[in-house]
């Protein structure tokens, strides 16, 4: 049972049934149905989209091969429908040529680039994770799988597992530890810890191990991510898209970050190279998403990070 000890929680859980209202909305008159102000609605643009993308404005090609990847499962475990709506007309996209994404020899310019000097993980953050195996972990669910002790328990892809090491972990954290197994069963999943845990890596390493199977979109004007991650602020989106470069090194899957305050028009460039890995605000999502150069017909795995936040702010789910 929800504690509900103050007015907020208590407002929180009398609006429960009739939809989130955020607090900066909660003293107008009918607040409790408003859907249009705020954030917006992502499921309601998901829809409205999905409607769009039936129409005859499809420049053919990749036609509705979004919604045939069967067990896709993921954070969110969200089916995929909704097809793909990439133009294909007038040709002459960016390649990913010279890519530190796509499958090939390892580059130490590139891994200078993305991993930065080759220290372990806690000289890195200052933080010492053995003392962490003490900390206990709650798992509440029906048959949760057991925790792992170590990455080569998981049996992920061997070019993930090299990036978890040149990435500086050494073994994985308690969140870890709990968190990936149950992800790569393609759960749906609500994890709670503390700032420096191993979080990102925890939703980020199962992502990238179930993308792998999943045929890639080409690229396009459109971009038809197939896994969105939001959060609230630039910089966690920032930090979690560095993060995502680490482990997507030569995995074939292209993370792409965009935000507010910064140029769309390179952000535009980038998504057009190709984008498998989408790491956004909901605020810039919501534009790109209503200026139709982002599809979310084909997203298999939504995270959201610090979604009691996004939902303060005004983002309703």
């Amino acid at each position: 049972m929800p504690s509900r000890r103050s007015d907020h929680n208590q407002t929180v859980w009398q609006e429960k049934m009739s939809g989130y209202v955020p607090p900066h909305r909660r003293n107008e008159a009918g607040g409790a149905t408003g859907g249009s102000g705020g954030g917006g609605s992502l499921e309601a643009l998901m829809q409205r989209q999905s409607m769009g993308s039936r129409g005859g404005d499809r420049g053919g090609g990749y036609g509705d091969r979004c919604g045939g990847y069967g067990d896709r499962g993921g954070y969110s475990d969200r089916g995929g429908g909704g097809g793909g709506d990439r133009g294909r007309g007038g040709g002459g996209w960016n390649t990913r040529a010279n890519d530190a994404f796509q499958p090939g020899e390892r580059s130490s310019r590139w891994e200078l680039d993305i991993f930065g000097d080759p220290k372990p993980m806690s000289e890195k953050t200052g933080i010492n994770f053995d003392k962490y195996d003490d900390i206990p972990v709650e798992s509440s669910g029906r048959d949760c799988p057991p925790a792992v002790t170590d990455f080569a328990s998981l049996n992920l892809p061997d070019v993930v597992t090299l990036n978890i090491s040149l990435s500086g972990y050494a073994k994985p954290t308690p969140i870890q530890k709990h968190t990936i197994p149950i992800s790569l069963l393609g759960r749906d999943l609500m994890a709670c810890a503390q700032t420096g845990s191993g979080k990102t890596a925890s939703f980020l390493l199962p992502q990238i191990t179930r993308l792998a199977n999943i045929e890639k979109p080409p690229p396009g004007r459109r971009a038809t991510p197939l896994s969105l991650i939001l959060s609230p602020t630039r910089e966690l989106t920032i930090q979690i898209y560095n993060e995502a470069r680490k482990f997507c090194y030569r995995s074939g899957i292209r993370p792409v970050v965009c935000y507010g305050g910064a140029d769309i028009r390179e952000q535009l460039r980038d998504l057009e190279r190709g984008c498998e890995m989408l790491v956004a605000t909901p605020g810039r999502l919501v534009d790109l998403i209503e200026r139709a150069r982002v599809s979310v017909g084909c997203i298999s795995v939504l995270t959201l990070d610090e979604a009691d936040r996004m939902l303060d702010m005004g983002f309703e789910p």
